[in-house]
């Protein structure tokens, strides 16, 4: 049953509840719209003009759906698969899926990480011009003086996605973070499919949090803001 307006209003948790309820209302739009967008029939109609809610909304969207780009020099469980890879972004939360089909057999049971990146999918390697990679993490906190390395790397300020394969080879995930990326120059960043687990929290002389393993595959990601 619901509390009575009087006692909510005189409630100390007023100032806590509504913005909970807010967030709340928020992402429940945003799952539709990821709902709708998976019926889209092509990229296009998700990344054209859109406008989702009242004047001085604002909605950021982005899709890639294929293949996935192998820049890994080796053998790995991505080559062949593809993806379908989907973002809402409303207000100042972002609201993410990605669905994995044809990874290799070998990676049935098993746990993988991806994250957004700076820039395109497949940029030539500066240490090694005959292979591609990507950027690095797409992070939103101030960068550690003197240094190119963000202050704090974690999943408030990244995008993590950690997904579980499906005998079928198979596999998906969602994320939501308290942000919006932004499009970048043309719009293009990426996401970027790891050979393991992100670590989320540090252990003694073992791998950086935020870190997956190697890079393996990436998908173009390009976003597109339409503010109104």
């Amino acid at each position: 049953m619901e509390a009575p307006a009087r006692d909510f209003a005189q409630s100390g948790l007023k100032g806590e509840i509504v913005p909970r309820y807010r967030r709340a209302a928020v992402a429940a739009v945003a799952l539709s719209v990821l709902a709708l967008a998976s019926t889209a029939v092509s990229a296009q109609a998700l990344t054209g003009s859109t406008s989702v809610g009242s004047k001085g909304s604002s909605v950021s969207l982005g899709y890639y759906g294929g293949e996935l780009t192998d820049i890994w020099p080796g053998a790995d469980v991505y080559e062949g698969a593809r993806a379908t890879a989907m973002m809402v972004g409303m207000g100042d939360s972002s609201y993410f899926r990605v669905r994995l089909s044809g990874l290799h057999e070998s990676a049935a049971g098993k746990s993988y990480g991806a994250h957004l990146h700076v820039g395109p999918c497949g940029i030539r390697n500066p240490d090694d011009p005959a292979t591609v990679t990507v950027g690095g993490h797409y992070n939103t906190s101030p960068l550690i003086p003197g240094t190119t390395l963000p202050s704090v790397v974690s999943n408030k300020t990244e995008v993590w996605l950690n997904f579980d394969v499906n005998s079928d080879g198979t596999a998906r995930d969602m994320a939501s973070v308290q942000f919006v990326p932004t499009p970048g120059d043309n719009g293009e960043r990426s996401i970027t499919f790891h050979e393991t687990t992100t670590v989320s929290r540090p252990v003694e002389g073992g791998p950086a949090v935020g870190s997956a393993g190697n890079k393996l595959a990436c998908l173009p990601f390009k976003i597109k803001a339409n503010a109104r």
